[in-house]
């Protein structure tokens, strides 16, 4: 995973950037089908919301682009991390990662959760510093009003859209600029991390 957050370190996503957004999606489409699979056959009621027939996209006028499930705002209500200025989720493993997410009627111990508000690890939202996120994004999508999802949208679509097929040969987008080379691509930033 490494490897490729450092990649995308330019202007526009790197190959395996883009390679991992629409492929790596592909990998956690199965691994959602098979995690129900396994717990179905172990008598457990199970489902993997975002590729349930009730998944679908809306339009929201506070929140703008919107659906009925989030894996993000799971793995956030799962205890795995809250959530930056630019709306990524910030994880022990930082927030260029990819999340998904099965839920099942099963007894298991909750995990703890290491936070108390839904920001917790971003410094801006947390201490009033950092941003490193507003100077990487190339659409000037992100501010400190927070991440303008119409202007992320239409740089993503066409623009990284094009080239990506131009470039690297398939149909494919990505961005996440805004998710690398900042302090909190790898890990839960710190203060120091600034210096």
């Amino acid at each position: 995973m490494r490897w490729t957050s450092e990649l995308n370190r330019g202007s526009y996503p790197s190959e395996r950037w883009a390679r991992g957004r629409i492929f790596g999606e592909e990998v956690n489409e199965k691994l959602r089908r098979h995690v129900v699979a396994v717990l179905e056959g172990e008598g457990y009621a199970a489902v993997a919301p975002a590729l349930s027939p009730h998944w679908e996209p809306k339009l929201s006028e506070k929140y703008v682009f919107a659906s009925t499930w989030s894996e993000r705002h799971a793995a956030y209500a799962s205890g795995l991390g809250t959530f930056g200025l630019c709306d990524g989720l910030i994880t022990p493993l930082g927030k260029a990662v990819r999340v998904g997410s099965v839920i099942a009627r099963i007894q298991i111990p909750p995990t703890p959760r290491p936070y108390k508000d839904h920001q917790a690890h971003c410094l801006f939202h947390s201490r009033g510093i950092c941003k490193k996120c507003v100077s990487r994004c190339p659409a000037g999508a992100l501010s400190e009003a927070g991440h303008d999802k119409k202007k992320c949208r239409s740089h993503v679509r066409p623009i990284t859209e094009e080239y990506v097929k131009a470039h690297y040969g398939f149909d494919g987008y990505g961005c996440g600029l805004c998710q690398t080379g900042v302090p909190c691509e790898s890990k839960i930033p710190l203060v120091a991390d600034l210096q």
